[in-house]
């Protein structure tokens, strides 16, 4: 393939790009994403080891999208955040209610410059094996520093998860690309 050919297949993916980044700044609003080390926990039946068998639920966050006010000059903003998650269990004639600990944060760059812990509910009812829910914070807001804009930040969500459950999705390749 000629180079000239090359080109012109790049330069599609190159436009689309920069339209992203340029709708992103035309609204001055901070990205909304997971941070994927964070966004499955597998939970274990209480008192035993960590093995596959022993698993009591796997949480997961399956989407973050955030709706956003922001104003001309890019200098603030306010986005209304929501996190779905999608829950799974091997099948079980009981029903029972969890709560699990997650998190909001405002990032620059690789500097985390807010966060704050929520916590949501779900149930699974009997012989239920997945559910799907959602929890919405009103506000996560974004005041930028005097020589960044709004759109320099991202409001990343995570599962608050516990040292061993780190260590668990670390060693099981669970998160491997």
């Amino acid at each position: 393939m000629s180079r000239c050919h090359l080109n012109l297949l790049v330069l599609p993916v190159l436009l689309g790009l920069l339209a992203a980044c340029a709708e992103q700044k035309e609204n001055n609003c901070p990205a909304a994403m997971s941070i994927i080390e964070t966004s499955i926990a597998t939970v274990f039946v209480p008192g035993t080891s960590p093995d596959p068998s022993n698993i009591l639920y796997t949480v997961e966050i399956a989407g973050v999208k955030a709706d956003c006010d922001a104003d001309k000059q890019a200098a603030e903003a306010s986005s209304s955040v929501t996190v779905k998650f999608r829950a799974t269990r091997a099948p079980s004639a009981t029903a029972v209610h969890y709560d699990v600990p997650y998190f909001i944060a405002v990032s620059q760059y690789d500097h985390i410059v807010a966060k704050k812990v929520f916590t949501v509910s779900f149930d699974f009812e009997p012989g239920q094996t997945e559910v799907n829910f959602e929890d919405t914070i009103g506000t996560a807001k974004v005041v930028a520093s005097k020589d960044k804009r709004t759109f320099d930040y991202v409001i990343l969500a995570g599962l608050q998860l516990t040292r061993a459950q780190i260590e668990y999705n670390r060693s099981s390749g669970r998160l491997a690309p």
